[in-house]
């Protein structure tokens, strides 16, 4: 029965070592708390654009400023600046995921030309028919979407 353990002890520490040093490897499924594609948030737009330009503008590789673990880009340096003295209100509420997946319960893609500020708030959305349902029906699902975020926030699951 000793020889058992023993020989089970060294299994389970093979076993662990592989799935840990695997997992190293692999890294973590997102390496910010927003929403990232090609390891940049919201998918390279600017989010100063949103309030600035009032336009969803692709942001600059050459500009970019790192948040909560997020690397984001700006279309100039003075976005770049404005999001460094507050960028509270510039990010996107909900992480950058989409709004109306969140009212949902779920962490689901965004398309950057889908967004809307309400009431000094960025929010992005999936698709046009998304971002058409939650025009529609905004009130309720935005209080759907923040009852949400708190248990959904940190699930690495994500929509495509």
């Amino acid at each position: 029965m000793i020889a058992m353990r023993s020989h089970w002890g060294k299994a389970g520490l093979g076993i662990c070592l592989l799935v840990g040093v695997s997992l190293m490897l692999v890294g973590p499924a997102e390496s910010g708390q927003f929403y990232e594609k090609h390891g940049v948030a919201i998918d390279g737009f600017d989010p100063v654009a949103y309030f600035e330009d009032h336009q969803a503008v692709k942001g600059d590789p050459g500009i970019t400023m790192v948040y909560k673990g997020s690397t984001f880009l700006f279309a100039s340096p003075a976005h770049q600046a404005a999001f460094a003295r507050t960028p509270e209100r510039f990010a996107p509420q909900f992480g950058g995921y989409c709004a109306y997946g969140m009212a949902e319960g779920v962490k689901a893609a965004i398309d950057g030309t889908m967004w809307e500020v309400v009431e000094g708030r960025l929010y992005l959305n999936h698709d046009p028919e998304v971002q058409a349902k939650w025009k529609a029906q905004r009130g309720g699902l935005l209080r759907e979407a923040e009852a949400n975020w708190p248990r959904v926030q940190s699930s690495t699951e994500v929509y495509p």
